[in-house]
């Protein structure tokens, strides 16, 4: 959750969360306003998830480029770049990533500003299918890759807030969703 300009910015993560205890957004909003402080939080184990994560997602990647798959990855923005400059251009790198064909879009970014809530998301994977839509005989849908065993609901949610991004974008919704659990194995 943000506040940019005075507008209001959410993810699919803020939803998941919300969802789980409504409470959270009310001490999100806390923080934000300046009347709550983010308790300092060292956990060993979460720094352990988190970094396996990355080594999952890592891993993945290298494994779909090992495949000869035309890969763009959206750039961070430059670390002066306000966060909402530089969530737009991010989304700007991923629709011309899209139009010119990738088969996967790296950290895809999504910002939705048509209503007074934004929101924004970064897919971990857009893959090309051969679907046709707005960029011409082509289409994506979105991949995030999990630790899990299993798919839970929360990653459901979350590609699905993806889905509806992918299409704002190229103007077709996705068939599917994809999610690349721990071991490389892919349910869609």
């Amino acid at each position: 959750m943000d506040r940019v300009d005075g507008k209001l910015i959410v993810s699919a993560s803020d939803l998941v969360g919300y969802l789980a205890c409504g409470h959270l957004s009310v001490l999100d909003l806390g923080m934000l306003g300046g009347r709550l402080r983010k308790p300092a939080r060292d956990d060993p184990e979460l720094e352990v998830l988190q970094r396996r994560g990355l080594e999952h997602e890592s891993a993945y990647l290298a494994s779909l480029a090992n495949a000869g798959l035309s890969v763009v990855e959206i750039a961070e923005p430059a670390a002066d770049a306000d966060r909402l400059t530089g969530l737009r251009h991010r989304e700007a790198d991923t629709v011309d990533a899209m139009q010119a064909g990738a088969d996967i879009v790296f950290q895809a970014t999504f910002l939705d500003e048509r209503a007074d809530v934004m929101w924004r998301g970064h897919a971990d994977f857009l893959r090309k299918v051969g679907i046709p839509s707005s960029f011409g005989d082509h289409s994506y849908e979105p991949e995030d890759t999990k630790l899990a065993r299993h798919v839970k609901p929360s990653a459901i949610l979350q590609l699905c807030h993806y889905a509806e991004q992918v299409e704002r974008l190229q103007g077709a919704a996705p068939d599917e969703i994809h999610v690349v659990l721990g071991g490389q194995h892919r349910e869609s």
